[in-house]
């Protein structure tokens, strides 16, 4: 199996190798144009930045949200830090937390970052059906303006993660209340944050451009300008790199363990590899689907997969094979499972044999009843691992004679069809490290999970776990109670963990000295930059 990845590899890079030659994309082509005497720095995205609002998890804002988005908290160091809250209070019944918000804050377009700002966010917030995983949002009673700079949040019950559910960077800016209108919840009326950069410029298929913040309340950015450049292809990226038409590219999204020991054997590119593993990549089982409702045929799977292999042939040995759910970081990280399912093709083997399932010697595929077994792979398509991984796995299970049909889906396509059911095994990941969850009640209605657990009889007691952690104060309380779900969903095989992941950055050693990750690896930090 060893040599079906490497020769599969070999093949990838010589495809690469090759797409470098050709050039790069026109965003990585045309220099823009500024002032010699101004400093300057430009990141690679492989989308344009047309979902720049928190109002969407899309992998390509990593690299600009923190750029001109800020929240009212962010977690660091282990614990929940202030941010444009400067302090807080939690009630000794858990239901209320006070926040005092900094002062001589402005959004970019002078408006004025104060307690009814904060209102109009999490109202708006509130409302909108993006948000229903995050009970910090949706379990909002009351939101009360104490004074111009101080503002109460009110619960009807404690929850353990409110805390945490404010810390989650992606989606809990503050944005200004010009740019929201209550009744479109897929959009904002423009980017307008308080953060050190501010959206100034878009050309279309391009880049977008950022401009210094001169009225940031925090501490001035490095750079004048910032430009977001869109490169589509991983090669051209690259290659842009290389020839310093760019100066950044950020986050595994974006780059692949191939693209990174590439791209440091050149002498103008350094690159930083996280020592925090900022999720795990796990595929989600169709318990609904033709041929996965049997659990032999789920957990032939699971056993079929070698996951060392993936981690030495994909990453080169940099990311390690995920026993549990959740990476080490987090309250949920050392939860026992009752059942670990190593690597075992004679076991798999043998569980398809009982299930019924008969190798048909001309085809190689197995077979029962006239029909092969064979179902649909899904991944998102914008994140750069995906498609080697599908392929890899692809090659494990034919060899136990399953026929993998892989489908890349760009990412709302690929969100839909999840949660619609309509895939055999899909590959996802874990949220934003810090707060894990969050990825509990997206089972409820907008995960993949929804419709395989839907498929099991007596997955109404998960749900009902699930709904009841949102009411838990305790953690301790809340952690026993998602690990019976964790359980659950493990011993069903509605889960299989792959690996963890590591975030990694490939920069211009010319114009970057250095770059140190945060405890969230997964978002880009412009502070953390040190520039040459």
């Amino acid at each position: 199996m060893k040599k079906q990845i490497q020769l599969m590899l070999a093949a990838l890079c010589f495809i690469l190798c090759a797409a470098g030659v050709t050039g790069c994309a026109k965003g990585a082509v045309e220099s823009t144009e500024s002032t010699n005497d101004m400093n300057v720095l430009s990141i690679a995205v492989g989308h344009e930045l047309t979902t720049l609002y928190p109002l969407n998890m899309d992998e390509q804002n990593l690299s600009a949200t923190r750029l001109c988005y800020e929240g009212l908290v962010y977690y660091e160091d282990g614990e929940v830090q202030p941010w444009l809250a400067k302090s807080w209070v939690v009630s000794e019944d858990g239901k209320t937390i006070t926040f005092k918000l900094r002062e001589n804050v402005t959004f970019h377009d002078n408006t004025v970052f104060n307690a009814e700002a904060v209102k109009s966010n999490f109202e708006f917030k509130q409302v909108t059906p993006n948000f229903r995983a995050w009970p910090a949002v949706t379990k909002i009673k009351e939101i009360e303006v104490v004074d111009e700079y101080t503002v109460a949040f009110h619960y009807e019950q404690p929850y353990f993660g409110y805390l945490l559910d404010f810390s989650f960077r992606e989606v809990m800016a503050c944005v200004s209340p010009n740019v929201i209108e209550m009744d479109n919840f897929k959009t904002l009326k423009g980017v307008v944050g308080t953060g050190p950069y501010i959206y100034s410029e878009v050309v279309d298929g391009d880049y977008v451009k950022f401009i210094k913040n001169e009225n940031y309340w925090g501490k001035e950015g490095s750079y004048d300008e910032i430009f977001v450049k869109y490169i589509p292809e991983s090669s051209s990226r690259l290659l842009a790199l290389q020839k310093g038409e760019i100066d950044v590219i950020y986050g595994s999204a974006l780059i692949t363990w191939d693209d990174y020991q590439h791209a440091i054997t050149n002498d103008d590119i350094s690159g930083e590899i996280s020592e925090i593993d900022t999720k795990s990549v796990y595929f989600v089982v169709n318990a609904g689907n033709q041929v996965l409702k049997d659990k032999k045929v789920r957990e032939a799977v699971a056993y079929a997969i070698d996951k060392k292999s993936i981690c030495d042939g994909l990453t080169h040995g940099n990311q390690n094979p995920a026993q549990n759910l959740f990476p080490e970081g987090n309250f949920l990280s050392d939860v026992e499972m009752k059942t670990y399912r190593e690597f075992n093709v004679e076991k798999a083997m043998v569980l398809l044999d009982q299930a019924g399932w008969v190798t048909n010697r001309e085809t190689g595929f197995r077979e029962k009843e006239g029909q092969k077994l064979s179902f649909k792979m899904t991944y998102n398509s914008g994140e750069e691992m995906n498609s080697m991984l599908s392929s890899v796995v692809k090659s494990q299970l034919s060899d136990i004679g399953i026929d993998v049909v892989t489908e890349g889906q760009d990412m709302m396509t690929w969100w839909k069809e999840g949660v619609a059911g309509n895939y055999g095994a899909i590959i996802w990941a874990t949220e934003e490290n810090t707060s894990p969850q969050i990825n509990f009640l997206k089972m409820l209605n907008s995960s993949p999970h929804t419709p395989s657990l839907n498929a099991l009889k007596d997955s109404s007691k998960i749900f009902d776990s699930i709904d009841a952690a949102q009411t838990i104060g305790n953690m301790d309380e809340a952690k026993a109670k998602l690990g019976e779900v964790m359980n659950y969903n493990n011993d069903n095989v509605i889960e299989i963990p792959l690996y963890y992941v590591k975030d990694m950055i490939l920069y211009n050693n010319k114009t970057i000295k250095d770059y140190t990750f945060t405890d969230t690896p997964v978002m880009f930090e412009i502070d953390n930059i040190q520039a040459q």
